[in-house]
């Protein structure tokens, strides 16, 4: 229309030439501009035809449009019957004479069936880019063997190319080809042909061998397209289709076997291959070329805990429940000696050679099973992933229910239901029963019941949304209304457990869990214990170079008794001071009672200034020269529980339930402090042999939390507690110590953080500061023996060197999500789990960072957690636990100088 206009005013004169001339210009730059329109031809009559494809998956759409009854040949019309039947497998491996392997198969890749509300519509599952190729001719028969219109190109889960490529009128005839993932030149695992070639494009495959990260290769190819109308691009559909096997292991009814499976592999399967497309919208023709498939390689799925008699008809799962399918290229097993290994937490293994084939586009499921049933019942579930506190709706959870008959072909759904629900108890470590009634958190499942079938019938749970609130005011009103312990005529004793004077059991750590009076008797740190001199916290019959024989006090002087100013008795201790408090008048009214082995400082801990916090105090000479101090830690009195955790050894420790100095200054939080998780048990109607197979769907809900905190950090040796904030009160703030390291230093200057240098190796460096009978580098024994400048409370000490291997998988460094031993996401920390091999119970390790050489610095708060252990590894450096939320490193190491957490174990 624009262009018969033009010529209307031309032919009316209406317009000088320049005019004209100037339009002509215009047009031009708009067209040059709008996607280079004319691109390979074209001309603006084919402007606004640009390629685009309809995108579909034909599994899917088969599925919908069928009304969900998935029969032999609807995906794939190429199929077989025998290319689905079941068999049972040996297995071999001790103990596993009862045990088989099923093998059932069903049609298309993890078939999921559609919503009734859009069973009609074509559901989409391509959701990131691919790569498309485009031939073209001036007829049918003339298009290119060779993609010379177009090569490799971004497209878009749309079906938009990126570039955008429009049609050309004299070369109306295309076919295009598309691969799925997109084919780059950052993957080399995904090859497509040259454009050079003639012929349909193949693709050159390989598998990866950790199952994580292995890709669901998926082609497609649209046929030939007439562009019949010109400037209207015509209907290009790209129905894409599923190249490999999906394969999945199960675990099957009521096994004899109580175990834990933690690794499953495929061994000896071929791992590349040249897969060549289709030509044709349908998809037949495309095959893999039998003579290609090479590398024999073992495929790995760990990071799993799967129990084989907690969890039956459960397909195996990661960690964030996440269903990890191994996806293969399609090839005869039989005599080809492809093995199936299972590995158990016990160590046991079994193993079993896998026969027939693995057809393209088909789903393998093997489970571990007993031997006795004529009648193969499958029921499979899947559960979604943990849901947000605030989140309403959590993802699909999914149930497979069928039956296989003896000719290992026919299969019929089988109906099921949900009978029951079971809710974690985090108290007892598992799960009680709520019969048919479901948590009050768990308003509904949108699917409670179904059919049955190959295809997986699929729901979604309603959840009640939790709000945060305020959750620290009330956490220290329960300190200030606590009773009051003491009075001004009667100090409440800290080294007895009912407060009187008898001194039964000191240390350099306090916790206080009350406003009150208090006194601490003046003991070097833990030598006094069940009320006698603990010589053996001060003094070792162990010499060397690297070994203090005797400890020493605040004058260099070897310490032979416990008590402070009997030791010091010609210049004992007069007077007391706040070296610093990160609570503002929390400690007050400091004096000290001078009485030889009677000697206590004292102190007001007032009802109106308690709260979560931290203070150093100190006693000095009468000229002023600190001979002691020691750290006062305001928290609840269940703040020194503990929390089991056995490590990757078998070791256990007794951990405090929080770091020590542990404070916080902000907590807003839900109404439950971990994730609510409940069981719906799902139940098949139809029994096999009287019993009826069943199943769980797990549903998780996060809690939700915002903590600001902090801890008391300690440089390595040192019973000093340095504060995790920058503010402090009723004293000096942190301060540079310099190059002046010694344990003599070290006492009389508690709040000097005394920097790397000569002195921390030359002067201070010895093996068994914190572990008295300690006498080599990075010792891996759990013989830890409490020392007087161990910073720990009353009946807990510094762990050994491997307390947190149960922190990963491995019990070494990793740097996967999958090799962590977590539960949730990173909160500013890890929960880790308690148990190295499988446990629903946690333990929070919060990132505190570490005080930086300057001393006024904290590195990493929040982002990243160091924990000493109580040995060094160098003369400089000592072994800890650092962790962020990417890499965990159980026994990693630190510079003594800088200021790491401290998480004590019960002695």
């Amino acid at each position: 229309m624009k262009r018969n206009k033009f010529y209307e005013i031309l032919n009316g004169g209406q317009l000088k030439l320049s005019t004209l001339m100037l339009a002509g210009v215009a047009t031009m730059s708009i067209v040059s501009c709008n996607d280079n329109n004319l691109l390979d031809g074209s001309d603006s009559k084919d402007a606004d035809a640009f390629v685009t494809f309809n995108v579909t998956d034909a599994q899917t759409k088969a599925i919908a449009q069928s009304g969900n009854v998935v029969t032999r040949g609807l995906i794939n019309p190429n199929l077989v019957s025998t290319d689905l039947s079941s068999q049972k497998l040996a297995i071999n491996g001790a103990g596993a004479a009862s045990l088989c392997l099923i093998e059932t198969t069903v049609e298309g890749v993890n078939p999921v069936q559609a919503d009734a509300a859009t069973r009609a519509k074509v559901v989409k599952t391509i959701t990131e880019t691919f790569s498309a190729s485009g031939h073209r001719g001036a007829t049918e028969a003339s298009i290119t063997a060779t993609p010379q219109w177009f090569y490799k190109e971004t497209t878009n889960s749309n079906g938009e190319l990126v570039r955008r490529i429009p049609w050309s009128w004299d070369q109306r005839y295309g076919r295009f080809y598309a691969i799925f993932p997109e084919v780059t030149s950052d993957y080399t695992k995904i090859q497509l042909s040259p454009k050079s070639y003639a012929g349909n494009p193949y693709i050159e495959f390989e598998v990866e061998e950790d199952v994580k990260n292995q890709k669901d290769l998926m082609t497609a190819c649209t046929g030939n397209v007439q562009y019949a109308i010109r400037g209207t691009a015509p209907t290009t559909n790209l129905d894409f289709r599923h190249a490999l096997t999906a394969v999945k292991f199960a675990v099957g009814q009521n096994l004899s076997w109580n175990k834990t499976i933690d690794k499953v592999e495929i061994r000896n399967a071929l791992s590349k291959g040249k897969y060549t497309l289709s030509d044709k919208l349908d998809g037949t023709g495309a095959a893999w070329d039998a003579t290609s498939l090479t590398d024999r390689k073992t495929f790995t799925l760990d990071g799993i805990s799967v129990s084989t008699s907690q969890n039956p008809n459960t397909v195996i799962m990661g960690r964030d429940e996440d269903n990890f399918t191994f996806y293969m290229i399609p090839q005869t097993l039989t005599g080809n000696n492809v093995v199936a290994y299972f590995h158990f937490t016990d160590g046991s293994e079994i193993t079993t050679t896998l026969s027939g084939s693995w057809v393209a586009g088909t789903t393998k499921t093997y489970k571990l099973s007993d031997k006795s049933s004529t009648w193969e019942y499958t029921l499979e579930t899947e559960s979604p992933v943990a849901v947000a506190y605030n989140k309403s709706t959590s993802d699909y959870y999914k149930v497979r229910s069928y039956r296989t008959a003896a000719d290992g072909v026919t299969q019929y759904p089988v109906k099921w239901k949900a009978v029951g629900y079971e809710e974690f108890n985090d108290a007892t470590n598992s799960w009680d029963n709520l019969g048919t009634t479901k948590p009050s958190w768990l308003t509904a499942l949108s699917v409670e019941n179904g059919s049955g079938g190959t295809a997986a019938e699929q729901g979604v749970a309603t959840l009640k949304v939790d709000v945060m609130v305020d959750r620290l005011t009330a956490y220290n009103k329960a300190l200030q209304d606590a009773p009051v312990k003491g009075s001004a005529s009667n100090y409440y004793n800290l080294s007895n457990a009912n407060g009187t004077d008898v001194i039964e059991n000191t240390a350099n750590s306090y916790l206080v869990s009350a406003p009150g009076y208090y006194r601490i008797p003046l003991v070097y740190g833990n030598a006094i214990k069940n009320g006698a001199d603990n010589k053996r916290a001060y003094q070792t019959q162990n010499s060397g170079q690297n070994i203090l024989s005797n400890f020493k006090d605040h004058s260099g002087t070897d310490i032979t008794t416990p008590y402070i100013n009997i030791q010091n008795n010609t210049n004992p201790a007069t007077q007391a001071s706040i070296v610093w408090a990160d609570q503002d008048g929390i400690v007050e009214g400091l004096s000290v009672t001078n009485d030889g082995n009677r000697s206590f400082v004292n102190f007001h801990v007032p009802a109106n200034k308690i709260k979560n916090g931290n203070a150093v105090i100190a006693v000095k000479s009468a000229s002023g020269v600190i001979m002691w101090s020691w750290h006062l830690w305001f928290d609840h009195s269940d703040a020194l529980s503990t929390i089991q955790c056995v490590n990757k050894q078998g070791d256990r420790y007794n951990f405090s339930k929080n770091i020590l100095g542990f404070t916080m200054s902000n907590w807003e939080a839900t109404s439950y402090d971990k994730p609510r998780k409940v069981r719906v048990k799902i139940e098949q109607e139809i029994a096999n042999n009287s019993v009826k197979k069943f199943s769980y769907i797990t549903i998780v809900q996060n809690h939700g939390s915002n903590k600001e905190f902090t801890s008391t950090l300690y440089q390595f040796g040192r019973k000093d507690a340095f504060p995790g904030a920058v503010t402090t009160y009723g004293g000096s703030i942190v301060e540079q110590g310099g190059n002046n390291m010694s344990i003599s230093n070290g006492i009389q200057n508690p709040e000097k953080f005394y920097t790397e240098g000569s002195s921390w190796t030359n002067v201070y460096f010895k093996y068994n500061l914190w572990s008295m009978e300690n006498t080599s580098l990075a010792y891996n024994g759990n013989n830890v023996v409490k020392t007087i400048y161990d910073p720990s409370p009353v009946g807990f000490r510094m762990p050994g060197r491997l307390a947190f291997t149960g922190f990963t998988t491995t019990g070494e460094s990793s740097f996967n999500v999958a090799g962590f031993n977590v539960s949730g996401d990173w909160e500013k920390g890890w929960n880790f789990n308690t148990n190295a091999t499988a446990s629903t119970a946690t333990i929070f390790f919060p990132a505190i960072g570490s005080r930086t050489a300057n001393a006024g610095g904290i590195y990493g708060k929040y982002s990243r957690g160091y924990y000493w252990s109580a040995i060094p590894t160098y003369e400089s450096s000592s072994s800890c636990l650092d962790f962020t939320n990417s890499d965990i490193k159980p026994f990693n190491v630190l510079n003594s100088v800088l200021g790491g957490s401290v998480r004590p174990v019960a002695e």
